[in-house]
Order: C-alpha cells, then structure tokens, then sequence
C-alpha cells in the first residue's frame, strides 16, 4: 500500500519502519525539524518537513495516492483535522487517528457516519488501562496479551533457577500440561527471540511466552507463576487518564487502591471522581511518603505518570521497600531489557500497544487483533480463516508456513486447541499465528480471504 503517516514522534517512526518494512511504501510528515532530521536518518522512508494537517503538505506527501493515511501526532485535534482531511478533500479509503481525549472519539464516529471511508481511532491510554488490567489478573506475568474474545491468554514468564521447566524440551510440555491446552509460543534468550521448535530446551533466565486458555488458568499458574502472596493491594502512581481509569476499574473489583499523585489539581480531581480509592497528595520517590503509606504490604505497584523517567526509578524504589510487584508505564525500547534484570516486573509500552492496534486495520484479511511482545521483535497475530486462504489446504505440516511462524491455538466453535502438525484447519476456524517481525509481511497470503 502507499501509506501517508502524520507525526514522526516515537509511533509515528516505528510504525514507519515497520511498514516499510514489511514493504509498503511509506511517506512520513512533521513540522518538528528535529523529529524529521532523525527520522530521515533512520528511517528507509520518505521524510517530509511540514504542517501535515494542510492541504498542501498532505499533497506534497502523495495523499491523493494513498491507500491510508495515519495520524499519530501529540495532539488530537490535529490528527482530527488530518481524517477529515484525507476523508473528505482527497477521499482516502482508509484512515486511523489516535485520539487521547475520550471526549472526540463522538466526532470521529460522527465524521464516519459521514463518508463511505474506513475511520478507525485508537486510544493508547485504554490500550494501556486494558494490558495493565491484564497483568494484575496473572501474578508474576512479565507481559500478557489476550486473543479469542478473551478465551486465551498469551503471558510471559521468567524462568528461575528453581523452575521446573528448566531443561526441559518445547515438546515435552504436553506432558506437564496433558489436561489443558497450553503451548510455549515464544522465547526470549539474553538478547535473543526464539519461535521454538519441539528439541528447543527452557533455560535459566529465559523470558518463556504461553498460550494458555483461561479457563485452565487456575491449573496452569501454579506451575509457570510465583509462589502465592500474601500482600494485597495495589498503589498507582499518577493520577492522569491512566492512572485514573484503572483505579475505576479496581474500585468495581472491591481492590484495595491508593493513589499517589503531584499535582493539586489532578489529585483534587481523583478525590472527587473515586469513591473508595484513597487519594494521596505527594511525590512517589520520596521514600518517606512510600514508607508511610505501607508500601510493604502491597502486592503491585504501578507507575503510569507522564515522566517515564519517574516512572522507571519510583518502580524500583517500590520493589527495595517491599512491594510485592513492579509495573511502569516507559515506553523507552533501550529500556526493555530491564525487565527483570533490576526490579522492573513489567514494562508498558503505548507505542508498541498503539502500533498493534494500527497493524490489526492494515494487515489484511480477517485479522482480528494483532499484538507485539516488548522488543517488538514477536508478533501475534489472530485471523479467521477464510475459503482460499493456504492455511485451510491441508495438515498444518504440508502447507508450508515460512520458517519461524507457529499456529499456536486453534478455535473451531466453542472448542479451543493446540493444534499439532497432523491438524487441519479449516474454513471458519479462528487461529492464533506467532512470528518475528521480520517474517511478519510473509503471512499475507495465509491472511487472504
């Protein structure tokens, strides 16, 4: 496709070359001379330096050949201005916005209502609230993701020396996990990741991803999770949209929530919008402030302000004074490795979260949901299947995948499954694919209708 992308921020690249990468061409637009400077010498993509909510510059960009336009920039009423632009002035069949403020996502619908265009906005802060939400139900889970409506769980783990599955081979989880549909789909090793084959062997220290069901969840945590504990509790830090959305969301499920925020205003305004949460005014890597708030007795501390920076050191200040789990908001890709490594038990990334939900609209098919592990370097993607498409022509060992792509769970009606090689899949089935990236373009023609 001929792509036009607004914004050259941290989404708007990535998101640039990961597409140019999986061979579509790219334009990208920013009126940041910095942004595009970068951009331009990173990026295998055409850079422009300009206004991108202009007639004009969207023109110079090679809009009225596009196929999709991409408005990522920091502001919502510009990426606004750029949809409306592309829908209405130039008639692109497709375009995605993100929006941050709830409060337009009523004018985008509307503006959809409007034209026969495809109009899809994305909110990465309930991308975060939703992964974030996701973590908390899956103890000791460094990152999870969920497909099949729910049914199935991807969620990774880190191997300790006294893990039981240290030494043991892919290929024999099945016999650990004989009950219950569960498969090791990825593997993260130092600075490497591993789609595993059956002799692939579970080392000290791996980061091992699992497909498991939910309904098998109770059954399988007890083997892959930590021992269970005893703190309860969760403490957020920062009380932006975030912040202050998944404390709604804990305050319905009668958790017990403390919110630590800065700025008087916005913990004015958490005070007035929570109803059970207590609401602390303060700075959350004051020590004292931490300590006096029993922060070792809770089970998970969140950080999810606007400084990631802050967010990273108050993780780890949490984690030495006694909190049971540490999850911030850092959306630094250097910084992924810490997962772990120094205290961190889990990153969340809205670039990368923001990059899935954009790939879900552009891949093609009947693609459902697409998701990225950390890195970005995993890449799960969960389709129907439709009439011609290669995956329904045969045992799942005679069609061919390219190397390095893994069917990890099969649903046919309400059944949901490990396929094997021997399985065929079939026509109406919904099926789960995990590759690399660099493989990812190679499933279009398993993708197609």
């Amino acid at each position: 496709m001929n792509i036009v992308i607004v914004g050259a921020g941290r989404v708007g690249r990535a998101l640039s070359e990961k597409l140019s990468r999986d061979g579509h061409n790219v334009s990208l637009i920013d009126e940041d001379a910095g942004k595009v400077r970068e951009a331009s010498e990173t990026l295998d993509v055409q850079v422009l330096c300009g206004n991108g909510s202009t007639a004009a510059e969207l023109r110079r960009a090679g809009i009225e050949k596009s196929d999709l336009v991409v408005a990522v920039t920091d502001r919502d009423e510009v990426n606004m201005v750029v949809g409306m632009l592309a829908s209405f002035a130039f008639h692109v069949p497709r375009m995605i916005v993100r929006l941050r403020d709830t409060g337009h996502t009523e004018g985008m619908d509307l503006i959809g209502e409007q034209d026969n265009s495809e109009h899809v906005w994305v909110n990465p802060d309930v991308a975060a609230v939703d992964r974030i939400a996701s973590l908390l139900e899956i103890p000791g889970a460094v990152d999870v993701v969920s497909f099949m409506d729910g049914e199935l769980i991807v969620a990774g783990f880190r191997i300790g020396p006294s893990s039981d599955f240290v030494g043991v081979r892919v290929s024999d989880l099945n016999l650990l996990f004989a009950a219950t549909p569960t498969l090791a789909v990825a593997i993260h090793r130092l600075e490497d990741w591993i789609i595993p084959h059956g002799g692939e062997e579970i080392g000290v220290g791996d980061l091992v991803y699992f497909a498991i069901a939910r309904e098998h969840l109770a059954d399988v945590l007890p083997l892959v999770g930590p021992p269970p504990d005893q703190r309860r509790g969760i403490m957020i830090a920062g009380a932006g949209r975030i912040g202050l959305e998944l404390a709604r969301r804990l305050e319905k499920l009668n958790v017990k929530t403390i919110v630590i925020e800065a700025d008087e205003e916005r913990a004015r305004h958490a005070s007035e919008e929570l109803a059970d949460a207590l609401v602390v005014r303060g700075v959350v890597t004051e020590r004292a402030l931490l300590e006096e708030e029993d922060i070792g007795h809770i089970a998970t501390f969140v950080a999810v302000t606007p400084d990631h920076e802050t967010n990273l050191v108050a993780g780890l200040l949490a984690k030495r004074l006694g909190a049971g789990r540490a999850v911030v908001l850092v959306d630094n890709p250097a910084l992924v490795d810490l997962v772990g490594q120094i205290g961190i038990d889990a990153i969340i990334s809205p670039r990368l979260l923001v990059i899935g939900l954009v790939l879900q609209h552009i891949r093609g098919g009947r693609v459902r949901s697409v998701a990225q592990l950390l890195e970005d370097r995993i890449e799960i993607v969960e389709t129907d299947v439709g009439k011609r498409s290669r995956l329904a022509k045969g045992a799942l060992s005679e069609i061919k995948l390219p190397r390095g792509v893994l069917v990890a769970a099969l649903q046919r009606g309400e059944k949901l499954m490990v396929p094997r090689g021997a399985d065929c899949v079939e026509h109406g089935d919904r099926v789960l694919l995990i590759t690399t990236s660099e493989n990812a373009a190679k499933l279009a023609e398993f993708l197609s209708e």
